[in-house]
């Protein structure tokens, strides 16, 4: 199992420079918008959502622009595996909560635990496995 990227929302897109890029030296990798369909599908948030994926090193943040404080945010930890099928048989029957997405490329899996945090669950082989 890998460690993928760490997902954290925060309100002020002014952050990434000040903070992430300025403090932390992360460097810019990309960013997109997370459509609200995914965004409610995934999260339960229905708002399409600026994303920027920030790299130092082997650390990878996928960090969220709300333009708000939420509730609910779209912190979620992504780990790649070599069988994601293996996590959903097992957590299913346990009654954990599993969202499939299906989509065109591959579909997108997220498993939550007990306490309602987010694990999104990617394949070690898979080839451009990004949102």
């Amino acid at each position: 199992m890998k460690l993928e990227h760490i997902a954290l929302t925060i309100e002020d897109a002014k952050e990434i420079k000040d903070f992430y890029i300025d403090i932390l030296e992360m460097k810019e990798v990309k960013t997109f918008v997370l459509n609200k369909i995914l965004a409610q599908k995934i999260f339960g948030i229905q708002k399409d959502t600026n994303v920027f994926y920030l790299q130092r090193n082997n650390l990878f943040l996928e960090v969220f622009i709300t333009g708000e404080k939420l509730k609910q945010g779209f912190d979620h930890i992504c780990l790649s595996v070599k069988d994601r099928e293996t996590i959903v048989t097992k957590a299913e029957p346990q009654n954990y909560e599993c969202v499939r997405i299906k989509r065109d490329v591959f579909d997108l899996i997220f498993v939550k635990d007990k306490s309602g945090n987010i694990f999104e669950i990617k394949e070690s082989n898979m080839k451009n496995n990004k949102i």
